[in-house]
C-alpha cells in the first residue's frame, strides 16, 4: 500500500506538467491564428480608399496592435482611433498628435494636415507601433 500512495504523489507533478503543456501549446496556437488574421484583415490600400471617399480613415485598437498598421490620408484628413482591448492605450506621435488615454471603447480623431510620415507608439505599450502617411 505504501508503494502505491508514493506512485501517486509521483503522478501529480508529471499529470500538472502534462496539462500545463497541453495548455500552453493550445494558447499559442490560439494567440498565432490570430496574429495572422489581423494582418492580412490590415494591411493593404484599404485605408487610402477610405480616407478618399470620406476624408477620414479608422484605426481599431485590437489585440494589442494597431489595425492597421500603417494609414495613408489626404492632407486635411481625420483620423480615429478606436480601442477594442480591455487595456488602456494611446496613440502617440511626438510633436504630431496624440490622442491621449483611451479606455476600452474610447475613440480619439484627430486631423492631420502637414504631408510626411508620422510613427506612433502607444505610450503604455511602446512595442505597439503604427505609421500615419499624409499626402
Amino acid at each position: 500500500m505504501r508503494n502505491l500512495l508514493d506512485d501517486r504523489r509521483l503522478m501529480l507533478p508529471v499529470i500538472l506538467t502534462a496539462v500545463a503543456i497541453a495548455v500552453g501549446s493550445m494558447l499559442i496556437i490560439l494567440l498565432a491564428d490570430d496574429a495572422s488574421s489581423g494582418q492580412s484583415a490590415g494591411g493593404g490600400s484599404a485605408p487610402s480608399a477610405g480616407a478618399a471617399a470620406g476624408g477620414a480613415v479608422k484605426v481599431d485598437i485590437t489585440d494589442f496592435k494597431y489595425v492597421p498598421e500603417k494609414v495613408t490620408v489626404k492632407a486635411g484628413s481625420r483620423v480615429t482611433w478606436v480601442n477594442n482591448d480591455t487595456a488602456p492605450h494611446t496613440a502617440t506621435a511626438d510633436g504630431a498628435f496624440e490622442t491621449g488615454d483611451l479606455e476600452k471603447g474610447d475613440s480619439k480623431a484627430v486631423t492631420v494636415s502637414k504631408p510626411g510620415s508620422y510613427s506612433y507608439v502607444c505610450k503604455f505599450h511602446v512595442f505597439m507601433k503604427g505609421t500615419v502617411v499624409v499626402k
